[in-house]
């Protein structure tokens, strides 16, 4: 009855906040007072660094309403460091409504809005999407009022995304509000939009692109804040640990953990943290030491929050567990579940993440008890499949696989053990290798790359310093020459040249020393990029398999029918054959009829599926990479069905109208064949993916159509693949063909398809690769091949 009343009451007052009177823009006079007093603020080190303490003594002695607002205001801003004491962060709130109630300023709306979150998200069970309403108007009436720095209030909305575990609405919103501070300011929201992006996309399992994020926000907390830089660095670190790159974390940690403003939440996850990478290590006893570090206030003023308590004892536990000291565990694990139970800790959030489930069955398998360590494992799959967390998923489905390996029964290991191994192939797309996020090798990179203009503008310095040192020396050497002896001028010339000479050889080696080491570096940068073209291969790979697949289950199906129905007809004949001398000798005659019908049948669609068979291993062998005679159109027909059948093995609603016009009598080409199959199932794919686009978001009328033609234009033959999908605008026409580049989604697309489609073509085949597109009416993507050697016109 109390949750319903406090549901009732926090409906009804959020009906009052998001009226018409409170959400009302501000009125101009408003807006241009408010701009005049947020420039008389300096948004620096020293008001985002500034001392709780100090700040208390200034109010403590103010008396004018004006000032003691900027100063409440300034409190509130620097209240996550002092992230326990949420009873004076209230206090503080609700006077600085009052006084802005009072002074009749704009920021009383979004302040009213601020107090009300404060008070309701910290109810027992409060109404995350009330919440999320409430901080977007507040941030809405902020905007209007022009380029106000309001990190604390970004952040309290990114938690509330976390919250509803809408990752998808999370994004957007945060790309949006990106767009916009890039645009307007300031720099303090920018750098916040990164930070919750880069939640975002760890939370999905892409710490790349999570980390890369988290590497802007810290550059851009950097310039005004050593609080956020510090706490953003402590971030990257444990992204990197949870990624499983402890070397690269490391740094990163023992940065945060040295500084002395880290608040008590921020301590122990950076703790928590080194303690799981040290244990990843094998270095127990100092994760053992961070783990209890962890658990302990960093000074006597501060506290251990619950969440903090409860991730630091599963923590504790693992670590003792990889010493062979269970025994010291449950009394841990039993106090972090009450914790974890009272507070409904997920398995992730933003204190980091939480293996109960996985660190009980940890414990159940090294005591010997496997139905319970079973029941543990289970429920952590089941808590990372709940909360779309994919690396989990990952860790929990090889766990699985492995327990079941080990307990003798294989059969129910290999669900586990396929369904992880699809899962890898699905993360490794969009994660880099070396594990490393990418933000940071292209910033490695541009130093590097400015570093070598640096030495090459040195190394020209150097040379116009010799050239003129050596234009004075003979000067000197021409005067002098007139007033002393020929001979003596001549050979101090001869040795300051000879120093200089030895100057510059020294000066050049350097610089060539310097220069190879930069090519070794760039050298391992582009086996990066290696490494993210053979992963796109094998997804093309992937997508044919799927493809094949489907089309061999078509006449399996058939076969499996028939021989059913051949079955039932054996039984009827028996039957009838039973009868003795009252036997039916037409009705038995008939049957035979139907089951030698029947036979046919088995056979003609086993051929079917044999021909695909053979079809495919001939594709194979003739995958050596060398040239031979190909049927073009024998091969877009295959590859068009292969993808078509490949979308439908994902998305069985999908349907589209396949239109084929291949030219009579076209020659055959000497091409690849495996190189030029990728190249037009990457084609028929994207053609494919662009009319299912266009259906999800059309009427009911639209009819997806996908055509592939083939003609002899003189001495070249054309492949044209043609859809009435979405279409591209002129600028994306002109980049479609750069590595990297991509429209699609995170994890949908990784830019190299078309690139490397352009380079079998072009390089590989001497052709040309083009493209026609409208926005809206769909796309022709035309493939020219010479028939003998490369011709001049396609080779250009």
């Amino acid at each position: 009855m109390r949750s319903f009343r406090l549901r009732l009451f926090g409906g009804v007052a959020l009906l009052w906040l998001l009226s018409p009177t409170v959400r009302a823009q501000p009125n101009p006079a408003d807006k241009a007072q408010f701009q005049r007093r947020l420039r008389a603020i300096r948004f620096d080190h020293r008001y985002w660094d500034a001392p709780a303490d100090s700040l208390q003594r200034v109010l403590a002695g103010q008396r004018v309403d004006s000032q003691r607002l900027h100063t409440l205001q300034h409190l509130l801003d620097t209240s996550p460091r002092n992230a326990n004491d949420t009873r004076q962060y209230a206090a503080l709130l609700t006077e600085a409504l009052a006084l802005a109630n009072r002074l009749h300023y704009p920021e009383r709306v979004p302040l009213r809005q601020l107090a009300y979150y404060n008070k309701f998200s910290n109810a027992k069970s409060p109404d995350q999407r009330v919440l999320l309403d409430t901080l977007r108007a507040a941030l809405q009436y902020y905007d209007a009022l022009g380029p106000v720095p309001h990190p604390l209030l970004l952040n309290y909305l990114s938690t509330s995304y976390r919250a509803l575990q809408q990752p998808e609405a999370w994004r957007v919103f945060f790309q949006r509000q990106l767009a916009y501070y890039q645009q307007h300011g300031p720099v303090q929201n920018v750098a916040m939009c990164y930070r919750a992006l880069g939640a975002y996309h760890n939370a999905q399992g892409d710490y790349n692109q999570g980390i890369s994020h988290q590497l802007r926000a810290a550059e851009l907390f950097r310039t005004y804040s050593h609080y956020w830089y510090y706490n953003e660095v402590g971030l990257i670190g444990g992204t990197y640990a949870e990624w499983g790159n402890g070397a690269r974390a490391l740094p990163y940690l023992q940065q945060a953990v040295r500084w002395p403003g880290t608040n008590p939440v921020n301590w122990a996850y950076v703790n928590r943290s080194i303690a799981g990478v040290y244990q990843r290590q094998g270095r127990y006893p100092e994760a053992l030491r961070y783990a209890a570090v962890a658990l302990r206030p960093r000074t006597p003023r501060d506290t251990v929050a619950a969440a903090d308590q409860a991730l630091g004892l599963v923590q504790q536990s693992a670590v003792l567990l990889s010493l062979n000291r269970a025994a010291a565990v449950p009394p841990l694990l039993q106090r972090a579940q009450r914790l974890a139970d009272s507070l409904h800790l997920p398995l992730h959030s933003a204190g980091g993440t939480c293996e109960l489930h996985a660190t009980w069955a940890r414990y159940y398998a090294a005591t010997g008890d496997d139905p319970r360590a079973e029941a543990a494992w289970q429920a952590a799959y089941r808590q990372a499949q709940q909360e779309h967390r994919q690396s989990m998923r990952l860790a929990y489905l090889q766990a699985l696989a492995r327990f079941y390996e080990r307990g003798g029964q294989p059969a129910r290991a290999t669900p586990y053990a396929l369904a992880a191994l699809s899962l890898t192939d699905t993360l490794a797309t969009a994660q880099a290798a070396t594990r490393v996020a990418q933000y940071e090798l292209t910033q490695a990179d541009r130093a590097q790359s400015t570093r070598i203009a640096g030495l090459r503008q040195q190394q020209t310095q150097a040379a116009a310093q010799a050239q003129r040192q050596g234009r004075v020396l003979w000067s000197v050497s021409a005067g002098v020459g007139l007033l002393l002896v020929l001979a003596g001028v001549l050979y101090a010339a001869f040795r300051r040249s000879e120093r200089l000479t030895r100057l510059v050889t020294a000066q050049k080696h350097d610089l060539q020393t310097q220069r190879d080491q930069l090519d070794a570096s760039l050298t391992t940068l582009r086996a990066t990029q290696a490494q993210l073209i053979h992963s796109e291969k094998m997804a093309s790979l992937g997508e044919l398999t799927a493809g094949i697949a489907h089309e061999i289950q078509n006449p399996l199906n058939f076969v499996n029918n028939f021989a059913e129905v051949s079955a039932e007809l054996v039984g009827e004949v028996r039957e009838e054959r039973a009868k003795g001398a009252a036997a039916d000798a037409a009705l038995e005659t008939e049957l035979l009829d139907d089951l030698e019908q029947n036979m046919g049948k088995i056979a003609q669609h086993g051929q079917r599926a044999a021909g695909i068979v053979r079809g495919m291993l001939e594709h194979s062998r003739a995958s050596s990479g060398e040239r031979a005679p190909t049927d073009l159109n024998a091969l877009a027909d295959e590859y068009l069905r292969l993808a078509y059948q490949g979308l439908r093995a994902k998305d069985k609603s999908f349907n589209a109208a396949l239109q084929t016009d291949f030219a009579a009598g076209l020659p055959r080409v000497e091409a690849v064949a495996g190189e030029l199959g990728r190249v037009l199932l990457n084609l028929f794919s994207n053609a494919f993916y662009a009319v299912q686009k266009r259906q999800q978001a059309s009427d009911a009328g639209y009819a997806p159509t996908v055509s592939v033609s083939t003609r002899r234009r003189g001495n070249h033959v054309e492949i044209r693949v043609t859809d009435n999908g979405t279409g591209m605008p002129a600028e994306i026409q002109t980049k479609i063909f750069q590595p990297f580049f991509t429209t699609k989604p995170t994890g949908e697309g990784t830019g190299l398809g078309l690139s490397l489609s352009h380079d079998i073509i072009a390089q590989g085949h001497g052709g040309r690769l083009t493209v026609e597109s409208q926005l809206g009416e769909g796309s022709t993507i035309t493939v020219a091949l010479p028939l003998n050697g490369a011709i001049p016109e396609l080779a250009t």
